[in-house]
């Protein structure tokens, strides 16, 4: 966390650390710092059957932040022994959850004032962030998040950050976040416990086309995890040669940060790449539906 705190970052940049497993820490240009499920504990181990493969990042009473997000409620995501002992040390933070997360750290002991509950649909306004809530195939109330980093007044350039959270592949996915044109999508690959597979990771990147894509809930337990190249393969099976989409596969642990001088060539290309492709596929559909309607078969 101490290099995600520290990262001097340009306008149209952001910080992504990622803490294993489905949790990452962000910070924009102009703050603020926050998590999105960390697992900072050996609670999934409880029964000596799921050990930990990496290390512990940071302690959680070391987490300093403005906001915890979380997803779901899984022991990996709403850790018992992390999410209220964040909350706990940073009294002023927000935590933003789902219900059934809400309802188990009230239980907990976190203050229920400390919490804000929300649901797909939901739109939270931040201190230079906004926050869109979508909907996750996963357990009930799951969800995933997209944040629009905001600069100052005078930077334009609002990178657009979307993890999934938990979630089975869905065309529904990308419909869900098509409006906000997502630059980076962080996204499962493990294929097991309720989680798309690599191949329809891949899949779902090239539906959203994003300017990066980093795959996620791989290499924390032995029992529940895939080699990344699994992804990489199926992305360059899969991806258009238009599209410029760069996979990112991150260590535990590691900061990266996106953005640069090619950003905003980069989210042109993009979208004029998949106006192309929306205009080709319309195209396609009338010419089969001419074709159906000329057809002899037709008019019987």
């Amino acid at each position: 966390m101490e290099r995600l705190i520290h990262a001097k970052l340009e306008p149209g940049k952001v910080a992504i650390h990622w803490l294993g497993q489905g949790g990452f820490a962000f910070r924009g240009h102009m703050g603020p710092i926050f998590a999105v499920d960390p697992y900072l504990s050996d609670s999934v181990n409880s029964d000596g059957t799921c050990p930990r493969l990496a290390d512990v990042p940071v302690k959680p009473k070391d987490v300093k932040l403005d906001y915890l997000f979380l997803t779901h409620d899984h022991l990996d995501h709403t850790d018992p022994f992390t999410a209220p002992v964040i909350a706990q040390n940073n009294p002023n933070a927000t935590v933003i959850c789902p219900p059934e997360s809400t309802r188990h750290l009230t239980k907990l002991g976190v203050d229920p004032r400390q919490m804000r509950t929300v649901t797909a649909g939901h739109t939270v306004e931040l201190d230079h962030l906004t926050v869109h809530v979508v909907s996750a195939d996963h357990t009930e109330d799951s969800v995933g998040f997209v944040f629009i980093f905001h600069g100052s007044s005078a930077d334009q350039s609002n990178p657009v950050v979307y993890i999934t959270g938990d979630t089975e592949y869905g065309e529904n996915l990308a419909s869900n976040v098509s409006a906000f044109d997502p630059d980076v999508l962080l996204v499962p690959i493990n294929g097991k416990l309720g989680n798309m597979n690599a191949t329809q990771a891949a899949q779902l990147t090239v539906e959203i086309l994003p300017l990066e894509v980093i795959p996620m809930h791989f290499g924390m337990f032995e029992s529940n995890t895939v080699d990344p190249q699994e992804f990489l393969s199926a992305f360059k099976a899969m991806a258009p040669d238009d599209a410029s989409i760069d996979p990112i596969v991150m260590k535990h642990n590691t900061c990266h940060i996106f953005g640069g001088t090619q950003t905003e060539h980069g989210r042109k290309a993009k979208k004029a790449a998949r106006a192309e492709r929306a205009k080709r596929a319309r195209v396609s559909h009338e010419h089969i539906s001419e074709h159906r309607a000329s057809s002899p078969h037709s008019r019987r």
